[in-house]
C-alpha cells in the first residue's frame, strides 16, 4: 500500500464498522433519548436558530441536564435527523452509523498521516473500529454529539497538519477552517475543548520542526481563542463551568482521583466484555494512587525513550480524557462513549509501535484481536436493544453504581413492579446516593406502598437537596393528607403553587384538600385525571390506567389511558381527538417511545 491509503483499504474498514454495529439498527430508544429527543420541543417541534446557542432549555426537557451540559450543534443535529426523517429510532441509528463509517475513514487517513506506514495505520484503524467500547457511543441515540464532535475534531486535525510540512505554504483559509471545525466539534462536545493542548502535542512531537514557522503559531492561537470564546460563551449560557460548582474541595478530590480515574479508562477502552451503561469508581486509597501515578510516568518515560510518535498516543489519550478526570465535577463516574474520541490516542500508539508487517506472528496477532473485539462487540450490543435489558444488565455488572440502580428502578416502575423499584431506589439510598430526584422519586413510591412515614422524610430530604422542586412539597402534602395531617398538607400546597404552580402532583393537592375539607366529592373526574397525570409523571403507567379509566370518556382521560398503555392505535386517537396543549404532548411523546 505503500505510504498513502488505498480506496480499496478504506472500503473494507468501513464495511467492517458497519457490519460490527449493523445490529444496532432496530434498537428502541433508551431513557435519556426522551428529555433529550423526543420529550425536547426544540427537537421535535423546532426553535429559533439563536436558542439553539442563547437559551440553554433547548438542550432538554429536564432543568437540570439544562445547567449543566451546553452542545447547541448537536442539538441541532437531532432536529436535522427529525426534520429529514423524524422522530424515529431507526433514523437515529442511521446518523450514528453513518457518522461512525465517516470517522473510521477520518481514523485511517489521520494515521497515515501520523505514522507515515499505511499497513499499520490500516490494522491500527481496524481493531479501533471493532473495539466494544465503541458500542455505546453508536447504539446510543443521544451520543450522536459524540460521533459528530469527533468527526469535526478530526477534520480539524486533518485541516490543519499540511500547514505542519516543511514545504507547506501560509494557505490561511486552512488556519480558518481548522479552528471552524474545532469550535464545530466544542459546539457538539464538550470533551472537544482540549484541542488546542492537542494540536500543540501533534507539532511538538510529530512535527518539531513546525513550530519555528508562523503558520504555525496562528494556527495553535487560532485553536486557543476558539477554546476561550466557547468556554466563555458556555459558561454564560449555561450559568456554570462544571457540572457542579468548582470549589476547593472538589479540586482536591479531582487531583485525587483523576490518575486513578485515567487507568480505568484505559482498561475500559481496551477491554473486550464486561461494559456498562453505568460504572461506580471507588476513590483510591492511597496506595492505590500511588501505584497509579507510578504506571502512568513510568509508561511515559519508557515510550519516551523508545519511540516519540507512541509517547503521542498516550498523551493524546490522557489530554483528551482531563475533561472528564473530576478536574472540574462531573455526575459520571465512567463512561464508555466519553473514551470514543481519546481511544484514536491509542489507535496511533498502536500504529506506531506495531514493527514492520513482514512478521507472520504479528499479523496473527493482530487478527486474532480484531476477530475476538468482533465477537465482543456483537456480544456488548444485546443490552442496548431496550432499557429493560440494558439497565439490568448494568445493575448485574456493577451493582454499587448508582445511576444503574436509579434507572432500573425506573425500568421496574413502568413495568408496574413497584415493589422491585423500591427495593432498587432503598439499596441507591444505603449507599448514600441522595440526589432531590433520586429522593422524589423514593418519596413517590413508598407513599404509593403507603409506607407514609419514610415517604415523609424522603420528601424532607428532596426539598433540602433542591428547595425549588416544588413537585417535593405537593407529595409531601399527599403525604400529610394520608396521616390526617389537613394544616401540613395546605402548607406543603402554598410552597407547592409557588414553586411549581402548573405540576399535576400541585393541582391534585389542591384538589385533594378540597375533597377533604367536604367541599368536593372524591369521585370528581378531576381528582382521578390528575392522579393519573401524576403517576405518569414518576413513570408509573401501573397507578396511572385505573385511574384514567375510572374518568372516561373525558379526551384528557383517553390521552392518559392511552400513554399509560403505550398503545400506538389509542395513543393516535388521542392525538387526533386532542386540542394543542401539554395532553396533546405527552400523547405524542409516548407515541414517539413506543417506535
Amino acid at each position: 500500500m505503500g505510504r498513502s491509503a488505498s480506496r480499496l483499504t478504506l472500503a473494507l474498514l468501513v464495511a467492517l464498522a458497519v457490519a460490527t454495529h449493523a445490529r444496532t439498527l432496530d434498537h428502541r430508544f433508551l431513557l435519556d433519548d426522551g428529555v433529550q429527543i423526543f420529550k425536547n420541543r426544540a427537537v421535535t417541534h423546532g426553535s429559533p436558530l439563536a436558542a439553539y446557542f442563547f437559551d440553554r432549555d433547548t438542550t432538554s426537557s429536564r432543568p437540570d441536564y439544562n445547567t449543566r451540559i451546553y452542545r447547541p450543534l448537536r442539538n441541532l443535529a437531532f432536529r436535522a435527523v427529525v426534520v429529514v426523517a423524524g422522530v424515529r429510532p431507526l433514523a437515529f441509528a442511521i446518523a450514528n452509523l453513518a457518522l461512525y463509517a465517516l470517522a473510521t475513514g477520518l481514523v485511517l487517513l489521520l494515521l497515515v498521516r501520523l505514522v507515515g506506514d499505511a499497513r499499520a495505520a490500516a490494522w491500527a484503524t481496524a481493531i479501533w473500529v471493532v473495539a466494544p467500547v465503541h458500542v455505546e457511543p453508536v447504539a446510543y441515540a443521544s451520543a450522536l454529539g459524540d460521533l459528530l464532535s469527533l468527526v469535526f475534531e478530526l477534520a480539524a486535525l486533518l485541516v490543519a497538519l499540511p500547514l505542519l510540512a516543511d514545504d507547506a505554504r501560509p494557505r490561511r483559509w486552512r488556519i480558518a477552517a481548522s479552528a471552524a471545525l474545532a469550535a464545530a466539534s466544542m459546539l457538539t462536545k464538550e470533551m472537544a475543548i482540549t484541542a488546542p493542548a492537542l494540536l500543540v502535542l501533534l507539532v511538538l512531537i510529530v512535527r518539531p520542526a513546525a513550530w519555528r514557522a508562523a503558520r504555525t503559531r496562528w494556527l495553535v492561537a487560532a485553536h486557543a481563542l476558539v477554546a476561550l470564546a466557547y468556554l466563555v460563551l458556555r459558561t454564560a449560557v449555561v450559568g456554570a463551568v462544571g457540572q457542579e460548582p468548582v470549589t476547593a474541595l472538589t479540586l482536591r478530590d479531582g487531583l485525587r482521583d483523576a490518575p486513578w480515574l485515567l487507568l480505568h479508562y484505559l482498561w475500559i477502552t481496551v477491554e473486550p466484555l464486561g461494559h456498562a451503561a453505568s460504572y461506580h469508581v471507588a476513590p483510591p486509597g492511597l496506595v492505590a494512587w500511588s501505584l497509579s501515578v507510578v504506571v502512568i510516568v513510568a509508561a511515559g518515560v519508557l515510550t519516551w525513550r523508545w519511540r516519540r510518535t507512541v509517547w503521542a498516543g498516550l498523551a493524546w489519550f490522557c489530554l483528551s480524557l482531563l475533561p472528564v478526570l473530576h478536574l472540574v465535577p462531573l455526575w459520571a463516574d465512567l463512561a464508555d462513549r466519553f473514551a470514543l474520541f481519546p481511544s484514536v490516542g491509542l489507535a496511533l500508539a498502536l500504529a506506531a509501535a506495531l514493527p514492520p508487517m513482514t512478521r507472520r506472528l504479528t499479523v496473527v496477532a493482530l487478527g486474532a484481536t480484531i476477530a475476538m473485539y468482533s465477537v465482543a462487540s456483537f456480544v456488548e450490543a444485546r443490552p442496548w436493544h431496550s432499557d429493560s435489558l440494558l439497565w439490568r444488565y448494568a445493575v448485574d455488572r456493577q451493582p454499587d453504581a448508582p445511576l444503574a440502580r436509579s434507572n432500573l428502578a425506573t425500568v421496574l416502575m413502568t413495568e408496574g413492579r413497584i415493589d422491585e423499584a423500591a427495593a432498587q431506589l432503598e439499596a441507591l439510598h444505603a449507599l448514600g446516593y441522595t440526589r432531590a430526584d433520586v429522593e422524589l422519586k423514593r418519596a413517590y413510591v413508598l407513599h404509593r406502598l403507603g409506607n407514609h412515614d419514610a415517604a415523609a422524610r424522603a420528601a424532607t430530604i428532596a426539598v433540602q437537596l433542591d428547595p425549588s422542586i416544588g413537585v417535593a412539597h405537593a407529595l409531601a402534602g399527599q403525604i400529610a393528607l394520608a396521616r390526617n395531617d389537613l394544616a401540613a398538607a395546605t402548607r406543603e400546597l402554598l410552597l407547592a403553587r409557588q414553586q411549581q404552580p402548573t405540576h399535576p402532583a400541585t393541582g391534585l393537592l389542591g384538589y385533594l384538600i378540597l375533597s377533604a375539607r367536604g367541599e368536593l366529592p372524591a369521585s370528581d373526574p378531576r381528582i382521578a385525571y390528575l392522579r393519573a397525570t401524576q403517576a405518569l409523571s414518576f413513570d408509573d403507567p401501573s397507578s396511572a390506567s385505573p385511574a384514567a379509566r375510572s374518568c372516561l370518556p373525558r379526551p384528557q382521560c383517553a390521552a392518559a389511558l392511552a400513554i399509560a398503555l403505550q398503545s400506538r392505535p389509542l395513543l393516535l386517537e388521542a392525538m387526533a381527538a386532542l386540542p394543542d396543549g401539554p395532553d396533546r404532548d405527552h400523547a405524542q411523546e409516548a407515541f414517539w417511545s413506543t417506535q
